[in-house]
């Protein structure tokens, strides 16, 4: 149904309430419809810039293609609601219930969803952009790339202390993102861009991160227990602190990285490349190090005790003060 007369707010709730769901095309800017119970409307194409929704019932309504532009959805319940293709530029989601939400090549660019519920929500080809998303919780959320000229972009968004807990982000571009205490514990973050990142404190343990491209980001005090971290691009990175204990680094670009008080024992590095990195009061305890390249790595005061160094670069490598006992050393000799 189209029209070019504004609908008035109460109109449009008697007519719903009258067994009439369908308002698509509607232009309706500015409509107040705070804690309107519409489970289930239908507003494809419809134009709602500005409009006000704050505490609505809109489970299982449609936006699709909808014009949601500086609309305020805070606290409304949008839960398997179908938005996608929706303009929700610097819309107010603040505490929306979006689980199980449809958000496909939504935009939704400088939105604030602070504290919002994106449960199982599907953001693929979402455009998230400096969005805020402090304290919402993603767990299962799918953000996966589907094909190269297809990115669900989150350039720049905040994700402090968010939960993504298993969600899919495989691909998903996440440069200079706020990731900062966030949890993304077993996420996967497969073939991702997190060049210049926060992850300060952030809770990797478990996740799929291979190939992953990390390269200047900040990852001090990060948990990345039993991380897969395979090929990943992780040059220049701050990584103080760190615990990676058991995590899986073969064929990583560590080099240049600050991986200064970190622990790496029981961790898989074999072919890493380490050099020039900052090493000093690491433990390296029982860890794989074969073939590892260290050349002027700094390793002062590390612990390396029976770590297996077999055939790894250690010539120009700084060594003072470090605990080699029992460790394989590159020519084969185990140390005393």
């Amino acid at each position: 149904m189209r029209s070019e007369v504004p609908m008035k707010a109460n109109e449009l709730i008697e007519r719903y309430s009258s067994g009439e769901t369908h308002f698509n095309g509607l232009k309706l800017p500015g409509i107040n419809l705070v804690g309107a119970d519409l489970i289930g409307i239908i507003f494809n194409e419809a134009d709602l810039h500005g409009a006000n929704f704050l505490l609505a019932y809109l489970n299982r309504a449609s936006f699709t293609q909808a014009n949601l532009v500086e609309t305020n959805l805070s606290g409304a319940n949008l839960s398997q609601a179908d938005l996608s293709g929706a303009d929700l530029r610097s819309a107010i989601l603040h505490g929306a219930i979006l689980q199980g939400a449809n958000l496909r090549d939504t935009d939704i660019t400088l939105a604030i969803l602070l504290d919002a519920n994106l449960v199982a929500a599907d953001l693929r080809g979402a455009d998230l952009s400096g969005a805020t998303l402090t304290g919402a919780c993603l767990r299962g959320a799918n953000m996966r790339q589907e094909k190269k000229s297809y990115y669900t972009n989150l350039q720049a968004v905040n994700l402090t202390k968010a939960d993504l807990q298993g969600a899919n982000m495989k691909g998903v571009d996440l440069s200079r993102a706020n990731l900062t205490g966030a949890n993304l514990k077993e996420a996967n973050l497969r073939d991702s861009d997190l060049r210049k990142a926060d992850l300060t404190d952030a809770n990797l343990k478990g996740a799929l991160l291979t190939d992953t491209n990390f390269t200047g980001a900040k990852l001090t005090g990060a948990n990345l227990t039993n991380a897969n971290l395979v090929r990943a691009q992780m040059s220049h990175t701050d990584m103080v602190g760190v615990m990676a204990k058991g995590s899986v680094m073969t064929h990583a670009d560590l080099s240049r990285a600050n991986l200064s008080q970190a622990n790496l024992d029981l961790s898989r590095m074999n072919h890493a490349d380490l050099s020039r990195s900052n090493l000093s009061g690491a433990s390296f305890k029982d860890a794989e190090l074969v073939e590892v390249f260290l050349a002027k790595a700094n390793l002062m005061g590390a612990n390396l005790t029976q770590a297996n160094l077999t055939r790894a670069e250690l010539m120009s490598a700084n060594l003072t003060g470090a605990i080699l006992r029992g460790a394989t050393m590159p020519d084969g000799r185990v140390r005393d």
